[in-house]
């Protein structure tokens, strides 16, 4: 009997240890990791504040991340991203590796938007870059403009 005992303590430690780990496993990947930013319209007196990011969320995955928001000094534009992109560079050429039109609405103080991800695979190394077209909207009138990273080599990430 006793040793019937220790089996079942040896189990119920190893049915811890199974849930515990699936616990670990299941539980939120961190954030992204930035691998390429710019922002426009961060200094004093800018309105409209317009980001892209190329994104790593994990080894070898990467998406294109673009945001646009009305400062709180600002004038209360709505704002929207129309269009953002994950480029790679051809031979001197930008071509898509994702693009997104997310839909057409304004945000009354900021509009975040992804392009699905993009896994290397068993790609050669790629020069990337996100880009992105945002606009703004006041009294009727609208502004728009691209914001584009600096390029970042990935596949592998160096």
């Amino acid at each position: 009997m006793r040793k019937d005992g220790k089996i079942m303590r040896i189990l119920a430690a190893a049915l811890g240890v199974a849930l515990g780990t699936t616990m670990l496993v299941a539980s939120p990947a961190v954030a992204a990791e930035q691998i390429a930013h710019n922002c426009d319209g961060d200094q004093a007196g800018d309105q409209i504040l317009r980001c892209a990011n190329v994104e790593m969320s994990s080894a070898g995955v990467f998406n294109a991340h673009a945001r646009v928001a009305d400062r709180a000094s600002g004038n209360n534009y709505s704002v929207q991203v129309v269009e953002v992109r994950l480029q790679y560079n051809s031979n001197g050429t930008w071509l898509n590796l994702r693009d997104e039109f997310p839909a057409d609405s304004w945000a009354s103080e900021q509009d975040v938007e992804r392009t699905t991800s993009w896994s290397c695979g068993s790609s050669a190394r790629k020069l990337v870059r996100a880009q992105a077209y945002v606009q703004w909207l006041r009294s009727g009138s609208v502004g728009g403009d691209w914001v584009t990273t600096p390029s970042v080599y990935v596949c592998p990430r160096s």
